[in-house]
């Protein structure tokens, strides 16, 4: 349910927006330089239009100058193998290609694609099996002859697995684009897709969790329920234990504010909800319920972990459900005790992605001010995040649905799952009146776009990057943009405010203390910056620099020289 203290409905745009978007035409119409849509596209790449179809109710990530396809024969069982044909194309000019097409411990090359060479490594991402084999080379794609390629994979293992191919132009680092296929594997029949139950088997997780954030102060999502004591009350029983995930890095997490709820095991009829509530900042809980067992003796009791509390939630896109995990059943818990049910993570490793992005937003709640996601909301909107474990319906955020979509892999880069909720964000804080961004697809961090795209793209990025406390944007595969350190002749960068990296990097400067040459600036990010948000709605960050003045705020000489060291010369 989405529910906010005022009225989302989708509004139609403002007389700003629809002045900005009548000025970013002419001026494109008129080729005002870094107004065109040429201006937009990396070096290699000028005159491209995305490849990607573009939506007017998206903040599109997905429009790329190059486009990757993959095809897989048939899902193969067990030992058989399947025919992969892959297809690079763009829809500029002819350009040289850098491909690389991974297959995990599940799948082995039978044949290669011609001209790539093959390498096998170990991968700490929980669902590639603990090993990632590579086909990687080089070729040259162009819009009238794409890059055709094929090869052969055999299945040695049973269980989900999926194929990703990324090619990446010589020419622009930036221009990138990949293309996956998933299936599940059997002894004798596999299929295509990644199918998930409505509730998921955990296992028991391995010692020593951490949280993935420490330095933030954890943040209830909601006020713990029951007794809080170890010792349960006369006539009740308590049971605790804790919820884990093993992240992209191979690391062990606990996953805070994820919904847990007590059942009694029932024989004769459905299960009885005993009592919920959420896990707290080491991941664990302490729940209290009456142990009088209609069926003689103590509860039966088992566990239920969700993807999900009152503010936000990771859910299947096509069944909009959570994805729920059951622990076993202690039988006849004995009234008066504390029973640990011990510490649990997803049985399917295809899963584990799921519960990272979920804790990932936990990590931008710990960090924002305020008891919702619009401080100044008093019935707060729920954020709404679609992912599946085979999900190619991302990455963007849905204007229309108030909804991100994750593809599968995003969840492998924490910031870019932050920077697709920062858009949900602001059109949260906005109430639906989200700045016009034209030019906005493709967009690239170091390239102009417009002013409304810089803003939109820049603060959602900047959300991502003071959350996690990392100025750096990592993708995905292990690309990665230094955001911070860009300055004036900084080879690959556009300069002004018409780029979402300047923006981004006058943010990052104005609120952190790790200050460079030219950047004297430390102010609270959470203070200033995060106050004129909240107070306005505002189209591009020009209007949110006289927003911040009109606010009180420091726009001074040394304000404006953390500006001018990213470009912007106001």
């Amino acid at each position: 349910m989405h529910l906010s203290r005022r009225h989302h409905r989708r509004r139609s745009p403002g007389r700003a927006a629809v002045r900005a978007a009548v000025c970013g035409l002419l001026l494109a119409l008129a080729g005002v330089p870094g107004q065109s849509p040429a201006a937009a596209a990396p070096g290699g790449a000028a005159g491209c239009r995305p490849a990607a179809q573009t939506y007017a109710d998206r903040t599109d990530e997905r429009g790329h100058c190059l486009a990757v396809t993959l095809h897989l024969s048939e899902a193969p069982v067990l030992g058989g193998s399947a025919r992969l044909d892959i297809e690079v194309g763009t829809v500029g000019g002819d350009t040289d290609v850098r491909l690389d097409v991974q297959l995990p411990a599940g799948l082995e090359w039978v044949t290669a694609p011609a001209g790539l060479s093959t390498s096998t490594a170990a991968s700490l991402v929980p669902v590639q099996g603990g090993l990632v084999h590579r086909a990687e080379g080089a070729g040259r794609a162009g819009q009238q002859r794409p890059w055709r390629l094929s090869g052969t994979v055999r299945a040695v293992a049973q269980g989900p697995a999926g194929i990703r191919a990324t090619a990446t132009s010589a020419a622009d680092p930036a221009d990138t684009d990949a293309g996956s296929v998933f299936l599940t594997v059997g002894a004798r029949q596999s299929v295509f897709g990644i199918p998930v139950g409505s509730v998921g088997a955990t296992a028991p997780a391995a010692a020593g969790a951490s949280r993935a954030r420490p330095g933030l102060v954890h943040r209830p999502a909601e006020p713990a329920p029951g007794p809080a004591a170890p010792a349960a009350a006369a006539g009740t029983a308590c049971a605790t234990g804790s919820w884990n995930y093993v992240d992209h890095g191979g690391v062990t997490r606990v996953s805070a504010n994820a919904r847990v709820a007590v059942y009694d095991d029932d024989a004769r009829g459905a299960d009885d909800l005993l009592v919920t509530g959420v896990t707290g900042a080491d991941g664990g809980f302490t729940l209290c319920f009456g142990n009088a067992d209609e069926e003689g003796g103590g509860q039966d009791v088992y566990v239920q972990f969700a993807t999900e509390n009152q503010h936000w939630v990771i859910r299947n896109g096509k069944s909009r459900q959570p994805y729920r995990f059951a622990s076993p059943v202690r039988a006849n818990v004995p009234t008066g005790s504390n029973t640990g049910i011990g510490a649990f993570q997803p049985a399917d490793a295809a899963l584990m992605r799921g519960v990272e992005a979920f804790d990932t937003v936990n990590t931008g709640w710990d960090w924002k001010p305020g008891s919702c996601w619009d401080a100044r909301d008093t019935t707060c909107r729920r954020g709404l995040v679609n992912w599946a474990p085979d999900s190619t319906d991302g990455t963007y955020y849905s204007l229309q649905g108030n909804a991100v979509h994750l593809a599968a892999e995003d969840p492998d880069a924490p910031v870019l799952v932050l920077h697709e909720f920062g858009h949900a964000m602001m059109d949260d804080v906005y109430e639906d009146a989200f700045p016009s961004s034209p030019n906005c697809s493709p967009h690239y961090i170091t390239k102009t776009s417009s002013a409304g795209c810089a803003w939109t793209e820049g603060f959602a990025s900047w959300f991502g990057v003071v959350a996690l406390g990392d100025p750096t944007f990592r993708w995905p595969g292990g690309r990665t943009q230094d955001l911070e350190g860009p300055t004036w002749g900084t080879s690959g960068w556009d300069n002004g405010d018409t780029v979402e990296g300047r923006v981004l990097g006058a943010m990052i400067d104005l609120s952190d203390a790790a200050n460079e040459p030219g950047d004297t600036c430390a102010e609270n990010p959470a203070g200033p910056l995060w106050s004129t948000f909240l107070g306005h709605v505002s189209g591009t960050f020009g209007q949110f620099w006289s927003h911040r003045a009109a606010d009180g705020h420091d726009v001074g000489a040394g304000a404006l020289s953390c500006l001018y060291h990213n470009t912007i010369d106001y």
